[in-house]
């Protein structure tokens, strides 16, 4: 064969492909989106969910929140609902066992890629994010004992430091205030100081840390439905070679040199001396970038969460005065010390119930904490669930269920967790996902339990606030977090008679 032949065959093979091929494409998309529609047609859905991830992703970017969407899926679909290609969302209260379980847990799903932080070039490890439960149960084996409650108690001076620390500035404040931002600052002080035993950040740093971190969240909730696509625009290798080590990452890695340097492991009641003790007993699990992600990734959790909490449970509060004024008279009657311990106010069942109200009608996290169906497939709420696919609780449906909740469960009302016997009640317990459940619930509660039983009280022993314009529902954002933006209210001191008060 001459080249001339030889050169004429291979350009007529190249057109042959050239016209084929985008045959193949639409044939390989077709049968693809087949695939994807008939593996879950069994389930009910919007109709451009079930081929693609934008229909999700298009609310996230128009600003509409997953509270509002999953309601709308609920009405309009039953309790089991797909809203995504491989997405399905369940509010019968069985499916929350199986989803969420402690033993043969289904692993956390594809979109959690999408908060996963980069610096250097390299993931950094984050609780939240890591989807091995190999080395999750391996973390967790060593670091589980700096979240029990008796090791909390150890970090309560940090929160009374910082209690001390916000009910002053409310004191230099006039009388319009912003509380939301002043317990955003609050929130981050103490997560700060539980974590490395001091503050030396001031308000201008935190703000710019708190939009950093509000800024990872826009961006987790815009790409939570294609975690793909943006591993491909966000963590290829031209743009992770530029990821700069945030300040947060600076910080930490400053104060692991300055311990090591120090020695003296179980002189400091923060995470940092218990993540360190941790290494020194587990070297080849811990090093200095694992606890450097670990204490990122509580700081920047725990500070952002907690406020918007806080936040909505005083709105709450305010926007029911019928409940504000039995919260107070629980508060005035149980001679509680200033700053209150922990051990006089964990058990003071109308604040409890308060807080966890408020939790109920809005969750911590908005959008669907998924997780993976093994490659087996499940049996959930009578419904076969094919591997692979990504499974959450609709909570916000699940929060507004009558035969769970009673009448009227839009209202916020704390009195249904003290009138409930106790059969309902733990039905309640179990339903309520503020903090997840099963074997990857929050690890930091307990923290933000204590935050919030202590410096609630505190707030209310010292201080009465109303809302400037009580008519102004309280202004969240709808992304990811329920972020409260501000809080504004007239404050005017207040001295508790026959109480422990001393500041």
């Amino acid at each position: 064969m001459t080249l001339h032949n030889f050169t004429n065959q291979y350009t007529l093979r190249s057109l042959v492909a050239l016209i084929y091929l985008p045959w193949a494409l639409i044939l390989w998309s077709f049968f693809s989106l087949a695939r994807q529609y008939w593996r879950l047609s069994h389930v009910p859905g919007p109709f451009w969910a079930r081929f693609t991830g934008l229909w999700l992703a298009s609310k996230f970017w128009r600003n509409e929140g997953f509270h509002e969407i999953a309601l709308d899926l609920d009405k309009e679909y039953g309790p089991v609902v797909r809203y995504g290609p491989k997405s399905v969302l369940f509010s019968d209260p069985s499916a929350i066992p199986v989803i969420y379980g402690t033993t043969n847990a289904f692993r956390k799903a594809k979109s959690y890629e999408s908060a996963i932080l980069l610096v250097n070039g390299k993931p950094l490890l984050s609780l939240l994010t890591t989807r091995d439960e190999v080395r999750m149960s391996a973390l967790k084996r060593h670091i589980n004992s700096a979240f029990t409650t008796n090791a909390i108690l150890d970090y309560e001076q940090h929160v009374d430091k910082t209690i001390q620390n916000l009910t002053a500035r409310l004191k230099s404040q006039r009388s319009d205030v912003n509380l939301g931002r002043l317990i955003t600052y609050f929130a981050f002080e103490t997560i700060f100081r539980i974590a490395f035993s001091d503050n030396d950040i001031n308000e201008y740093k935190m703000d710019e840390i708190l939009e950093g971190t509000k800024t990872r969240f826009v961006h987790w909730h815009r790409w939570f439905a294609l975690p793909d696509l943006e591993k491909l625009i966000y963590k290829n290798p031209l743009v992770t070679r530029v990821t700069p080590t945030s300040f947060l990452g600076q910080k930490a890695t400053e104060r692991i040199q300055q311990r090591n340097e120090e020695g003296g492991l179980g002189t400091h009641s923060d995470l940092l001396d218990r993540y360190l003790q941790a290494e020194k007993k587990a070297p080849t699990i811990f090093g200095p970038a694992t606890i450097t992600g670990l204490v990122i990734s509580i700081i920047n959790a725990g500070s952002e969460t907690t406020s918007s909490t806080l936040n909505t449970v005083i709105f709450n509060l305010l926007y029911n005065p019928q409940a504000m004024a039995t919260l107070r008279k629980e508060l005035d009657s149980a001679n509680l010390s200033f700053p209150p311990t922990y051990n006089s106010v964990a058990k003071l069942r109308y604040m409890d119930a308060a807080i966890k109200e408020s939790l109920r009608l809005n969750l911590i996290f908005v959008e669907p904490l998924e997780r993976e169906v093994p490659p087996g497939g499940a049996h959930i709420a009578g419904v076969f669930i094919p591997g692979g696919t990504a499974v959450a609780m609709n909570g916000h449906a699940l929060g507004h269920n009558r035969q769970i909740w009673g009448d009227k469960p839009e209202k916020y009302r704390p009195e249904r967790w003290l009138e409930a016997d106790e059969s309902q009640r733990s039905k309640m317990e179990r339903c309520n996902l503020a903090f997840g459940a099963g074997k990857r619930i929050c690890i930091g509660q307990h923290i933000a339990w204590i935050e919030m039983k202590k410096v609630l009280p505190a707030l209310l022993m010292k201080f009465e606030f109303e809302l400037v314009d009580p008519n102004s529902p309280l202004q969240k954002t709808n992304i990811l977090i329920g972020l409260v933006q501000d809080l504004f209210v007239r404050v005017r001191g207040r001295e508790l008679q026959g109480s422990k008060n001393h500041l």
